[in-house]
């Protein structure tokens, strides 16, 4: 009875293995077991997205594995985040992160899958951070007056167009002003006191941070001079026999040094007779102790001159410069003065112009001596360089170039010309009469000598090499070039640009109200 027993329950147990292996689940006719597979490679789950967004295209396996071998299985998105829309595109899934417009990350958001045929789910988890921005300025600055002091946020993220804002509050200010528009603040103030800075970023995320710090502007522990004080460059063109004289034995540092001592420290005055720049193209660099402020509304600085109309004067067009990279010298771009002229017709722009040296500079009273010049290599003329003046013979070109390979040449480029105002008496024995006009403004050489509005400049009136208008806190190096090409004949020789001193007004206290450009 035992064995026929055991014998019989291995055939039921049997039996009953054969028929679980046989059972058709899903009533195809396929009788093997299948198995579903419904996944995403380990990275693409969870998603972390930046706070700017992203698109995300991920390969998802669904398939189910049966007799027959391995075959896909479609699958559809249930659901998924408003701001990670999730999408079928043939094979692949879709999900496009928007852009999380705030500093504090999104919670975390799923995408649902749903397998056909296995209804089995599948989710992804989408992670978001917000943006990361952070702006700060140091509690406290100190600077002396008249000094550029370069303020520089720290700043991360910003990163979407950000806009700058720049204020700045004085101690007797009642409300505040706009400082500028750039990341970094060139501050530079006149008078001393506590100033309050803020800078406002804002930027396309809809973010905004205000930061404030405060400026103690102190005074100089040398008084500044609101003079020249260092002459950098002296390259005349033609001189005549106006201004300092130079002799046979000057050097250009022994020039040099001469016109500097001649300019440094002076004030205006009628008997100076100041600096010969020469013909055109003749030019002079020189700068201040501080930097000379450019203060909206005002002109800031005055270039003079000893010679009135009846001096023949050329005009001098003017360039001004910031000591950007603060190494005190005169190396950093130059921003052209726009005059009244300029941009008109008959001015010209960009010229270059070369006086060749003639085999004699010590013609006779009886004769004349003519230097060829070209302009742009093309245009061709001749100047007088020496003539025999009311029985004197007088030698235009720089006494220490008369010899020295050097000077076999005097070239002169980036030049502006300007149409000449000035001219000679037709009877040079006669008492001169006055024969120059004036342009309106922003030229040197081009007013009365006396007169403070005509020969001030304002330092908004600056251009960059493309003719766009420039931002400037101050200026620290000023340079005056001749910009006419004119011989006046009859013993008087080329029109020149002839200067005195430049003065800061805004030391001296002077207010000039400017012109609007």
């Amino acid at each position: 009875m035992k064995k026929f027993t055991f014998r019989t329950l291995l055939a039921v147990a049997a039996a009953s293995v054969l028929f679980t292996a046989c059972k058709d689940e899903n009533d195809d006719g396929n009788t093997s077991k299948t198995t579903y597979e419904f996944s995403v490679k380990a990275e693409d789950n969870p998603i972390d997205a930046p706070a700017d967004g992203k698109t995300y295209t991920i390969l998802v396996t669904s398939t189910k594995t049966a007799q027959a071998g391995t075959s896909a299985v479609a699958y559809e998105v249930v659901s998924s985040p408003e701001w990670a829309p999730a999408e079928l595109e043939q094979t692949a899934l879709v999900i496009t992160v928007a852009k999380n417009s705030s500093t504090e990350a999104r919670e975390p958001g799923k995408v649902v899958l749903k397998q056909d045929e296995s209804d089995k789910t599948l989710e992804i988890t989408v992670n978001q951070s917000g943006f990361s921005n952070s702006m700060s300025l140091e509690a406290a600055y100190s600077t002396d007056r008249c000094k550029v002091l370069l303020i520089e946020p720290a700043i991360t993220g910003f990163d979407q167009n950000p806009v700058y804002e720049w204020t700045v509050k004085g101690p007797g200010d009642a409300e505040a002003a706009e400082a500028g528009t750039d990341k970094t603040l060139s501050f530079i103030q006149l008078e001393t006191g506590d100033y309050t800075i803020s800078l406002t970023v804002t930027d396309d995320s809809g973010i905004t941070e205000t930061k404030s710090a405060t400026v103690t502007v102190t005074t100089e522990a040398t008084a500044y001079s609101p003079c020249i004080s260092e002459v950098f460059e002296y390259r005349p063109a033609l001189l005549n026999d106006k201004g300092l004289r130079f002799g046979p034995n000057d050097t250009y540092t022994s020039a040099l040094q001469s016109v500097s001592q001649g300019l440094s420290g002076k004030e205006y005055s009628e008997l100076n007779q100041g600096v010969n720049l020469g013909s055109f193209g003749g030019f002079i660099v020189f700068g201040f102790d501080h930097t000379v402020m450019n203060v909206k509304g005002l002109r800031d600085f005055r270039i003079g001159s000893p010679l009135s109309k009846t001096g023949y004067p050329g005009q001098g067009v003017v360039y001004v410069s910031f000591d950007a990279n603060n190494n005190g010298k005169a190396d950093d771009e130059w921003y052209e003065i726009a005059g009244s002229e300029y941009g008109k017709t008959g001015e010209r722009r960009d010229l270059k112009i070369v006086y060749t040296r003639p085999a004699d500079l010590a013609p006779t009273e009886a004769t004349e001596g003519w230097a060829a010049y070209a302009i742009n290599e093309s245009e061709t003329g001749a100047y007088c360089y020496a003539k025999a003046m009311w029985g004197t013979v007088v030698s235009y070109w720089p006494e220490w170039l008369k010899e020295s390979a050097e000077g076999a040449a005097l070239t002169y480029t980036g030049c502006t010309m300007l149409p000449p105002l000035a001219k000679a008496p037709e009877d040079p024995s006669g008492w001169p009469t006055a024969t120059t006009r004036w342009y309106d403004y922003g030229y040197a050489c081009n007013s009365d000598p006396k007169d403070e509005t005509g020969s001030s400049f304002d330092i908004d009136w600056a251009r960059d090499k493309d003719g766009n208008k420039v931002n400037l806190p101050g200026v620290d190096f000023v340079k005056v070039q001749n910009a006419t090409l004119q011989d006046l004949g009859f013993g008087y020789g080329p029109s020149c640009v002839q200067i005195n001193c430049a003065i800061d007004l805004h030391l001296k206290g002077t207010e000039i109200e400017t012109i609007a450009q």
